[in-house]
């Protein structure tokens, strides 16, 4: 795992304070803070359910755990996150496997084009077998704790001039995230992938420095970038996984009673109190962005679809035999 001090210092203050942490066990009962950072902005769901897991988490040890949540890239964003957890710089995060995937590019699987057929398809591959399977990986490879893997939603395209078919998308800078498997999709339909941190969306559709993004519809509502583009695009191309994850490190030093805790609210507030809310959220934002924008929710799904085999094909050939049965499974499942 290649990550130079360098770069964690410059993070700045917050990742130093973090260091300076002492990595030890706290006698059960001691007061303990941790720290939650994440790229959502506070109007996002995600942030309300990271409130309630604090408080709940709160709660349950008798105050004993504050949790203090860092919204909006306030700390970290997206990559800089799981980078902090893998060093144990940073407690807690909303964070995905696609993320994770630049450094074991198998995890990426979950980010491939068309791959998942709808939510309960999503459901039966990360509370099945393959997500324990993913989880083992992640903490014993990088140190990263997932203490529950969870959904967001399918993504959309939100443009500066319509895009409904895959060769409109040829030639322009499209937002995508530094995540491997997001890029080759963009060069496939023959774009311009231009990795840009989720804070800087919406300035840079609004500049001209992108021509589109995409992401769940219900980011787009939420962050309010329908203000600085005219066209919606109903393509459901790439499944968005929103897990919560610790530096397992970090999770080592609480008192055994703390972490239960923190993982059972975690199970709670993922799989329950955010996957229902989640489902109707994104279905109530794409009709909000159909109202303030012109939206296609019809467009050539062929047209994409066609354009994927190469996206799959050098994911195996990078990833090898671990990537291919991650990618097997997953379509072993859609069979319920």
């Amino acid at each position: 795992m290649a990550i130079s001090r360098r770069a964690v210092l410059a993070y700045g203050a917050g990742a130093a304070s973090f260091i300076a942490s002492p990595a030890i066990t706290r006698a059960q009962g001691a007061p303990i803070r941790l720290v939650f950072s994440h790229h959502l902005p506070t109007t996002h769901l995600g942030h309300k359910i990271t409130e309630t897991f604090a408080s709940r988490v709160k709660d349950a040890t008798g105050g004993q755990v504050t949790i203090d949540i860092r919204p909006a890239s306030q700390l970290f964003n997206l990559r800089t996150s799981a980078e902090a957890l893998q060093l144990g710089t940073l407690d807690m995060c909303w964070s995905d496997l696609g993320t994770l995937a630049n450094w074991q590019p198998q995890l990426g699987f979950i980010s491939l084009p068309f791959l998942f057929n709808d939510f309960d398809h999503v459901k039966r591959v990360m509370y099945g077998p393959t997500g324990r399977q993913v989880t083992d990986m992640a903490k014993e490879s990088l140190g990263v704790e997932i203490l529950s893997l969870g959904a967001s939603g399918f993504r959309v395209f939100l443009s500066r001039k319509p895009i409904n078919k895959a060769d409109d998308v040829r030639g322009i800078k499209l937002r995508v995230p530094e995540i491997p498997t997001w890029v080759a999709m963009a060069k496939a339909m023959g774009a311009n992938p231009t990795p840009i941190p989720a804070g800087e969306m919406y300035t840079a559709l609004q500049t001209g420095v992108i021509d589109a993004i995409e992401v769940p519809a219900d980011y787009i509502v939420s962050a309010k970038i329908y203000e600085v583009a005219g066209f919606a695009t109903k393509t459901h191309h790439i499944f968005t996984e929103v897990s919560m994850m610790a530096s397992a490190k970090r999770m080592a030093t609480l008192p055994a009673n703390v972490q239960k805790v923190i993982r059972d609210e975690s199970v709670r507030a993922v799989q329950k109190d955010m996957w229902d809310a989640n489902i109707a959220e994104q279905t109530a934002a794409w009709n909000e962005l159909a109202g303030r924008v012109k939206a296609n929710a019809t467009p050539d799904i062929d047209s994409f679809r066609s354009k994927m085999g190469p996206v799959l094909t050098d994911f195996v050939a990078k990833t090898g035999p671990k990537g291919k049965a991650l990618v097997d499974a997953t379509v072993a499942a859609a069979k319920g």
